[in-house]
Parts: structure tokens; C-alpha cells; sequence
């Protein structure tokens, strides 16, 4: 088919065209709608009895307080080595990732070479409504502060002995993370091109099957009549 034939049969199904880009439009909506997620990066820090986080010898830094802290995350994590997607400053979302929670020893590198220079555990959660994302936030966190508890009651460690745990109080927000300017304006640009091809590769579809069954019409009215003459 020619071009003009093309224009000519989109012409007069135009009601195929609306639709698709209807349909485009409802879908790009939803997408918009349900794009952005809430995340949150709270961390859990460790150091010695009564030391300041700013002291030169807080055991932030200490290798035995770092141990200590893995074994809380550990422990937490039900004696399985969280699985890392990058960086320890890289968000969740960044990954693609929409709904879950990783607790993890604060580290430096990527998924494949790991360092721990500091004792801090990290609660990563990203999820879909901020009220998600803080409970999970609030009871992993939780969990974190409550086993590092135990491990030290288990092993006899007088009050007095332990090492201090805290959360960073500003590590604690949550943050909406919605889609960029940019990023709604090609996604609108893709979906408008989706439905105008779309609705004309449906209107060109609807033409042919339309010829295709009038053709078969005539075929049939043809051999009735050559059949009556007979």
C-alpha cells in the first residue's frame, strides 16, 4: 500500500487511532501514578562504652567493634551474607529495585570486592508508600538494636561493658523518589508513539480483514448465481 492508501484507510478508521491513543494515554497515566518510590538508608552505629562518636579512639574505627557489628548483621540476616546490587551509597531504587529491604555491614567497594572500614550496619528499604517503608525501617532497626543486645547478654557482658549502639538520628528519613521532568516527557513521547502506531497498524488490520471478508462475499454470491443460471 501506498502512503496516501494508508492515510486514506486511517482517515476512515479513525476510531482505531482514538482508541489506541486512549489506551496510551491511561497507561502512561498508571505508569506516572505508580513510578515514584520511598526509600530510606537508616544507619545503626557502634563504638566503645561511653565513647563519643567524635573521640579519636571511639572503636567507630576499631576492627573488634567492626566484628562485633558484623556479627549483628549477621545474625539479623539469619546467618546469610546479604546480597549487594552495588555500592554501599547506592540506593536501591538505582537498581531498578521497587519493594524490599537489605541490612547490611557499612562497607566500601561494589557487590564483588568489600571492605568494612567502619562498626555501622545499614537498613536500606525502598517501597511504594512511605508508611511501608518506615515500619519495615522501624523494625529492622529495631531487630538491629535488639540483637546486638542479646549477643552481648549471651556471652555475659556486663551493662556497663557494652558497646554502645545508636541510630544517626538524620539517617532516619524517608525520601520520595519520583521520576524526572525529563524522564515523564520521553516516557509520554514513547507511549504517544505507541498508540499512533498502534492504532494504525489496527486500522490497516480491521481494513484488510474487512476486504478480505467482502471478497469472500462476492466469491460465494458469485457461485449462487452461476449456479441458479445453471
Amino acid at each position: 500500500m501506498t502512503v496516501r492508501e494508508i492515510l486514506h484507510v486511517v482517515l476512515r478508521r479513525w476510531y482505531t487511532t482514538v482508541a489506541a491513543l486512549l489506551l496510551a494515554a491511561l497507561l502512561t497515566a498508571l505508569f506516572l501514578q505508580g513510578s515514584g518510590v520511598y526509600s530510606t538508608r537508616a544507619v545503626v552505629e557502634f563504638r566503645w562504652p561511653g565513647a563519643a562518636r567524635i573521640e579519636a579512639d571511639s572503636g567507630f574505627e576499631n576492627d573488634s567493634v567492626i566484628s562485633f557489628a558484623d556479627m549483628v548483621a549477621t545474625r539479623v540476616n539469619d546467618g546469610h551474607e546479604p546480597f549487594r546490587y552495588s555500592q554501599d551509597e547506592a540506593p536501591l531504587y538505582g537498581a531498578g529495585i521497587r519493594d524490599a529491604a537489605v541490612v547490611d555491614l557499612s562497607f566500601t567497594g561494589n557487590q564483588w570486592v568489600t571492605d568494612h572500614p567502619v562498626a555501622a550496619i545499614t537498613v536500606s528499604v525502598v517501597g511504594r508508600s512511605e508508611e511501608q517503608v518506615r515500619a519495615r525501617q522501624v523494625a529492622l532497626t529495631d531487630e538491629v538494636l535488639k540483637t546486638a543486645d542479646a549477643l552481648q547478654e549471651e556471652v555475659s557482658v556486663s551493662r556497663p561493658e557494652y558497646v554502645v549502639h545508636a541510630l544517626q538520628p538524620l539517617s532516619a528519613r524517608i525520601e520520595h523518589i519520583t521520576p524526572s521532568r525529563s524522564s515523564q516527557i520521553t516516557a509520554f513521547a514513547a507511549m504517544l508513539a505507541a498508540g499512533v502506531m498502534g492504532g494504525v497498524g489496527a486500522a490497516l488490520m480491521w481494513e484488510r480483514a474487512t476486504l478480505a471478508r467482502m471478497a469472500r462475499r462476492a466469491g460465494r454470491a458469485g457461485r449462487v448465481a452461476e449456479g441458479a443460471i445453471a
